[in-house]
């Protein structure tokens, strides 16, 4: 990731991607065609093809850049709570469910269209199934190793996607967010006694209320009711072709450190990349997770952020 360096085939197939889900959420997969992709990413069929062979392998491909994201936030959620297991699971829980919230379109297309989308892209998802369950085994840890049954692990993630399926499907437009109380009791009751659950409950349904009630605070400051949403401020300027392409490359790479994104961006000076870091977190636009001692600092986008590099970060 350090070397790659955003160009503009690689901002093209971020915006066939983008399209793709787009087009996906609106019409189904069964809907979905290289013309009408092409034509919601704005670039010609022979540039699609340039990057795809077809609609199925640019599907999959953002299936793979969906799970890629899931699996970044859920390490980092890791990283962040090392009170408990039932910390980080809860921190995992409350950033997955944020990040779709942010993008309604992503979460029903990676939770609900994958299962219809053919043999391809249902194999593929079991494999993302079973690769996330391995994670969450591994970060998680405490509970894994004291249980007796070795696919309870499984199961816990089969009935969480289950019932963030039927909740994609059936409230449609719904935050998914006020479901972590109930997913918490969902993911905990397999290992802790009934006090344990209800305590895991109620401090996951404390967690989304404060979140929510954040997002909410955030929203009326920003976005008077009935307004257009607006590309922010540090965005907008013709010349911050820099802070639009951290941006695009934070979408695309989460976590990733000042080093990382300099690269990418082709810039030198470490004093010119932290400014502009700082200048996009203090907008925000950024969250910094502090490094371990001795490791470097890594960047991912808030809310705000997932928004702003889905709408006009063109050049």
């Amino acid at each position: 990731m350090g070397g790659d360096r955003l160009n503009g085939g690689e901002i093209q197939r971020e915006r066939i991607l983008d399209a793709m889900v787009r087009v996906v959420y609106e019409r189904g997969y069964a809907g979905a065609s290289v013309t009408a992709v092409s034509a919601r990413a704005r670039v010609s069929r022979r540039t699609f093809h340039e990057e795809f062979a077809g609609v199925e392998e640019c599907f999959l491909a953002v299936m793979d850049e969906g799970v890629r994201y899931a699996s970044t936030l859920i390490s980092q959620a890791f990283d962040r709570e090392r009170r408990s297991w039932v910390a980080g699971v809860r921190g995992a829980l409350a950033a997955l469910l944020g990040f779709f919230d942010a993008e309604p379109a992503y979460a029903y297309v990676l939770l609900v269209e994958a299962t219809t989308a053919g043999a391809r892209a249902r194999e593929l998802r079991e494999r993302h199934i079973v690769a996330l369950t391995a994670l969450v085994e591994g970060r998680a840890g405490e509970p894994v190793d004291g249980h007796p049954h070795p696919h309870v692990t499984a199961g816990v993630m089969a009935s969480l996607l289950g019932v963030l399926h039927t909740q994609l499907v059936t409230a449609r437009g719904e935050p998914l967010t006020p479901l972590l109380g109930p997913l918490m009791g969902l993911v905990t009751a397999p290992y802790l006694d009934r006090q344990g659950t209800a305590r895991a409950i109620q401090r996951g349904e404390a967690t989304a209320r404060e979140l929510l009630a954040r997002r909410a605070a955030g929203q009326a400051r920003s976005s008077p009711v009935g307004a257009v949403v607006e590309i922010p401020e540090p965005l907008r300027n013709p010349r911050a072709h820099r802070a639009r392409a951290c941006v695009r490359y934070l979408a695309a790479h989460p976590g990733a450190s000042n080093r990382q994104v300099a690269d990418a961006l082709g810039v030198s000076g470490r004093t010119q990349m932290s400014a502009l870091l700082a200048r996009l977190h203090r907008a925000g636009l950024l969250v910094k997770h502090p490094a371990r001692p001795g490791g470097p600092n890594a960047w991912s986008l808030t809310q705000r952020g997932l928004r702003a590099s889905r709408i006009g970060l063109t050049e």
